[in-house]
């Protein structure tokens, strides 16, 4: 059955299914691998979705603080900037601004508007 549930992860993992692996990897306990895919889901949530209150939502329920996720975002960016062809920071159109941002420049509106997302 385990070796199933490690077969059923790693298929999760190799499809880009990072937040629902870091479930399975909970359930196996696999800390490591669940901080790797809690970084992963949450780049993806921002990078791929550019989805402020996605973001901000599954960083809060993983535990992580305004900053750490700053942090965690801006190593990542860092780490794909030297990739060739990362079309995923790309400008993109943003609904709040209404205006193409960079992946950068999302982060900084994420961080400004960080108090006012998620609010009804």
């Amino acid at each position: 059955m385990e070796k199933e549930i490690k077969e059923e992860l790693n298929s999760l993992i190799d499809r880009g299914f990072f937040a629902r692996a870091e479930q399975l990897a909970q359930q196996l306990d696999l800390n490591d691998k669940v901080q790797e895919l809690r970084r992963k889901a949450l780049w993806q949530m921002a990078a791929a979705n550019r989805n402020m209150p996605g973001t901000k939502k599954l960083a809060e329920f993983y535990g992580f603080t305004r900053d750490q996720l700053k942090s965690i975002l801006e190593e990542t960016l860092g780490s794909e900037k030297i990739k060739e062809d990362n079309r995923i920071l790309d400008p993109c159109y943003d609904q709040y601004t209404g205006q193409y941002l960079s992946f950068e420049e999302w982060i900084n509106q994420l961080f400004k508007r960080w108090d006012k997302i998620g609010r009804n």
